[in-house]
């Protein structure tokens, strides 16, 4: 594949992996297949990266966006270790204590003993996001339970890199614009309920998932009725979506 076209292919996985509504509810299965590959559940999100942002796309709850989040505001974690690196990360509580002093006050307050980061890995294996699992276990993740979550991680990107081989181009373009608009949306609308409600992201986000009865299409129509009502008019879209403070500095 010439570099051109390898850029851009790279560029439509990531930016479709981070909004596009109709792949909402089949990241949301991979999660859960994700979370389910130990006994008992693990927490598990995804994690991408865009416009300078890190952001958790999908998550199977909110123990699992929340400890994203931490990483997000901390810059530092498993899941943001195995995005830049490339690698899989597995990690217990006590290994995190010596990598990630700030983070780790997170692993203790919220009783996480194991951690699991697996890129989703894209064009020339660059990384486009992690699938992150947590569990309250200590050593949760045996090989065999490695290779269940890094074989949800290889199906979710085998769907988005097919689904945009079998589009036509006018359609990827408007999947793209249709995915940056819908995040920059639903952060506006987290970004008020955090005002209103004097809460974290996770909570807000929780608090819009809920309003629309856990369907991802309605997700954006939810989004739009919180900022129409909060500011007297439709939202208008000034620049790419970001989750603020989740810069990554890199």
């Amino acid at each position: 594949m010439a570099e051109n076209g390898g850029n851009e292919l790279f560029a439509s996985l990531q930016s479709l992996l981070v909004g596009l509504p109709d792949l909402e509810s089949y990241l949301g299965r991979v999660t859960w297949m994700a979370a389910t590959t130990v006994d008992p559940p693990a927490w598990a999100g995804i994690t991408s990266h865009f416009g300078g942002c890190w952001v958790t796309v999908s998550a199977s709850d909110d123990r699992a966006r929340l400890a994203d989040q931490q990483q997000y505001i901390n810059g530092e974690g498993p899941s943001l270790e195995a995005m830049r690196s490339g690698a899989v990360v597995n990690v217990s509580d006590d290994e995190a204590a010596m990598r990630w002093r700030l983070f780790h006050r997170h692993v203790l307050e919220a009783g996480i003993h194991s951690m699991l980061a697996i890129p989703l890995q894209g064009v020339d294996r660059r990384s486009v996001g992690t699938l992150n699992l947590y569990s309250e276990r200590p050593n949760a993740f045996a090989a065999a339970d490695m290779e269940r979550a890094g074989s949800c991680a290889r199906d979710a990107m085998r769907a988005l890199a097919q689904w945009i081989r079998t589009a036509g181009g006018a359609e990827v373009a408007e999947g793209l614009e249709q995915a940056i608009t819908t995040r920059a949306i639903i952060e506006e609308a987290i970004g008020i309920l955090m005002g209103q409600h004097r809460c974290v992201a996770p909570k807000a986000f929780g608090q819009l998932r809920d309003w629309s009865g856990n369907d991802a299409r309605r997700l954006r129509e939810v989004a739009v009725d919180v900022i129409s009502e909060a500011t007297g008019s439709p939202p208008v879209l000034e620049a790419p979506f970001g989750l603020r403070g989740s810069r990554d500095p890199s």
